[in-house]
C-alpha cells in the first residue's frame, strides 16, 4: 500500500472512532476510552459491532468523585445496564433538582451486607463491583423515585450477572454489579438527563 493511500485509510478509521459516542447519549464519554477499528450502531445503552481488538487502558482500583459523601436532592430513577463494543455499561439515571451526589466504585469481597442489618449476601459471579452514592433511590414515604425491581439479571449483556440494590438508607443508596470476573473500569458523570455511567472493559 502506497503512503498516500495508508494515510487516507487512518483518517478514515478515526473519523469512524470519533463518531461512535454522542455527548448526549449514554454512549458518550469525554474520554478516549476503549477505542476500537469499527463503527457501531447504537440504540440506547445497546450496542453491536464487529469492532477490531480493543485498546483498554482504565484500570481495577477504586475511583471517587472529588467529594464523595456530598449528599444530594437528588433521587435515583432508574438502572439499567448495555453491551457496548469493548465493555459493558452500567447507568444509574437520576431526577430531581440539586448537585450531583458524591459518589465511590470498588471492587469489594463477597458475601456483601445489606443495609445496616447482620444480613449478608453473595452476589453472583466471580467479582462484585460495589456503587455507592449520596441520595436516596428511591426516597422513602414520597414515592419518588427507582420503583424497578431491586435485584435482577440484565438480559442484554454477558459479564454483567446481576445487579442488587444492597442499600437504601439515610439518603446512601449502593447497588452491587456481580461479574463473570474482575475487569478494568471508568467512572464518568454524564448530564440531561444526570447518570452515573460505569463502563467496564471486557478483553477482546
Amino acid at each position: 500500500m502506497t503512503r498516500p493511500s495508508a494515510l487516507a485509510v487512518t483518517v478514515l478509521l478515526l473519523a469512524a472512532c470519533s463518531s461512535e459516542r454522542s455527548p448526549t447519549a449514554d454512549t458518550a464519554s469525554t474520554t478516549t476510552s476503549f477505542p476500537t477499528t469499527a463503527s457501531a450502531t447504537s440504540v440506547a445503552d445497546v450496542t453491536t459491532t464487529t469492532a477490531e481488538p480493543c485498546l483498554i487502558d482504565p484500570t481495577t482500583g477504586a475511583k471517587a468523585s472529588e467529594d464523595s459523601l456530598l449528599m444530594s436532592g437528588l433521587v435515583g430513577t432508574d438502572i439499567r445496564a448495555g453491551a457496548h463494543p469493548c465493555f459493558e455499561r452500567v447507568v444509574i439515571e437520576l431526577g430531581g433538582t440539586g448537585d450531583f451526589p458524591g459518589w465511590y466504585v470498588e471492587y469489594v469481597d463477597d458475601p456483601v451486607r445489606l443495609g445496616e442489618s447482620d444480613e449478608f449476601v453473595e452476589i453472583a459471579g466471580d467479582a462484585t463491583l460495589q456503587v455507592t452514592m449520596r441520595m436516596w433511590m428511591p426516597e422513602p414515604g414520597s414515592g419518588e423515585g427507582y420503583a424497578g425491581p431491586i435485584d435482577f439479571v440484565p438480559e442484554n449483556v454477558f459479564h454483567v450477572l446481576q445487579l442488587r440494590e444492597t442499600e437504601n438508607n439515610e439518603g446512601v443508596c449502593i447497588w452491587s454489579i456481580g461479574l463473570d470476573a474482575q475487569y478494568p473500569f471508568l467512572v464518568e458523570v454524564f448530564h440531561d438527563p444526570e447518570r452515573l455511567v460505569i463502563d467496564i472493559a471486557i478483553p477482546a
